[in-house]
């Protein structure tokens, strides 16, 4: 609009073009009332070329078709119609174009080829573009053999006034929190040791609410790893239950399932701004519509779960999913590892050891490594690039 108004008030006598093929100064004529230049001057320092058939006329600028009718203040490029101060008319045998067409819409919709300078009334042509830089191979890790930078939230669970469940077989005084964050610092240690970036959601015994740890995945973020502790309800099973398995979020499909993923979620009850606000059923189910992760989180829990249970004094109880609130907002393949039950006298020993944590850690790491092995593997086949 600022240009029109400058039109109205100023129009200049003549027009310079510059481009590769040189510089021109072509005329600008006002005898239809509005200003307008000769198509046929415009040939030579642009390569513009013209057709006419009757009343239409079809002005071709490089890779660009403007289409006029004579006489309508209109024209069509790519499908669409735009508006000029002016018409395009014929006298003297010469099609003449409206100077709105050449200073506003050429520079703007033909904006990497021209440029238009206003107070010098000149359109230059832009110079053109630098081949792009040919992409360097990276090095692969030496360790992973990883191309490409990755970016890992650990999320250790619980923490501060939520001690996660108390376990009937760990170490006294510990519960599933401490457990938990001991594991995240590991894991965190060895994957930085591997070259990966990591972020921790909590460092220390600090309560996070549950719909703020995804939000550290949303931007520069791989994958989303939550650490937890199972354990069994009382009942003749619940010394006897014990293993490693990992879930990723959907709908529970068993009993087991939901217990887990209610036991899980139950630490909304540590958030007062949340208490009594009906559970995060409907959140959870709300958001999975969005959820684009879904397969990517089962082949990460598939991995994970391969190298955990490998480890394992217990059973290999699989993968599992479940509506856990921690990761249905995560926006990145997202995944919860429940690493043993507290509730079961050899799980409880392993968790609670230096070592058990360790090695916990570093089949974790080993999973994520894998699935972003295959994950690069994918995106060098498909020619993308990383996929966030």
């Amino acid at each position: 609009m600022i240009l029109l108004f400058l039109l109205a008030a100023l129009i200049p006598h003549q027009v310079l073009i510059a481009t590769s093929r040189g510089q021109a100064n072509i005329p600008v004529t006002t005898e239809s009332g509005s200003a307008a230049v000769a198509a046929v001057l415009l040939a030579r320092p642009l390569g513009l070329t013209v057709s006419l058939d009757g009343a239409a006329a079809r002005v071709t600028l490089g890779d660009g078709a403007f289409d006029f009718d004579v006489g309508s203040p209109f024209f069509r490029y790519a499908g669409a119609a735009y508006p000029m101060v002016g018409a395009p008319y014929i006298a003297r045998d010469t099609l003449f174009l409206p100077l709105h067409w050449l200073a506003d819409y050429v520079p703007r919709l033909l904006a990497s080829r021209y440029r238009w300078d206003p107070w010098l009334a000149r359109l230059d042509e832009r110079p053109a573009a630098p081949p792009p830089p040919a992409v360097a191979v990276a090095t692969p890790n030496p360790i992973t053999g990883l191309r490409l930078p990755h970016t890992i939230v650990v999320d250790p669970g619980h923490g501060g006034v939520d001690p996660g469940n108390p376990g009937l077989t760990l170490p006294r005084g510990i519960t599933e929190k401490d457990i938990t964050l001991g594991i995240g610092k590991l894991l965190r240690a060895e994957l930085v040791r591997r070259g990966l970036n990591v972020v921790l959601t909590r460092a220390s015994d600090t309560l996070i609410d549950l719909a703020s740890r995804p939000l550290f995945c949303r931007v520069d973020c791989d994958l989303f790893v939550s650490i937890h502790v199972n354990s069994m309800p009382a009942g003749r099973r619940q010394k006897q239950v014990n293993g490693v398995e990992t879930y990723f979020v959907s709908d529970a499909k068993t009993e087991d399932q939901k217990r887990v993923a209610q036991m899980e979620n139950d630490a909304l009850r540590f958030e007062p701004s949340r208490a009594g606000s009906g559970g995060p059923l409907g959140f959870i189910l709300n958001d999975l519509q969005l959820n684009e992760y879904l397969r990517e989180s089962a082949r990460l829990a598939e991995l994970v779960q391969g190298k955990v249970a490998a480890i394992h004094p217990g059973e290999d109880r699989g993968v599992q999913q479940g509506p856990f609130l921690v990761l249905a907002a995560a926006r990145r393949p997202s995944i919860l590892v429940e690493t043993g039950f507290a509730t079961n006298q050899k799980d409880g020993a392993f968790l609670g050891s230096t070592e058990g944590q360790r090695k916990i850690a570093l089949a974790i790491a080993d999973g994520i490594v894998a699935y972003l092995l295959e994950f690069e593997r994918k995106i060098a086949g498909t020619g993308g690039g990383q996929a966030r």
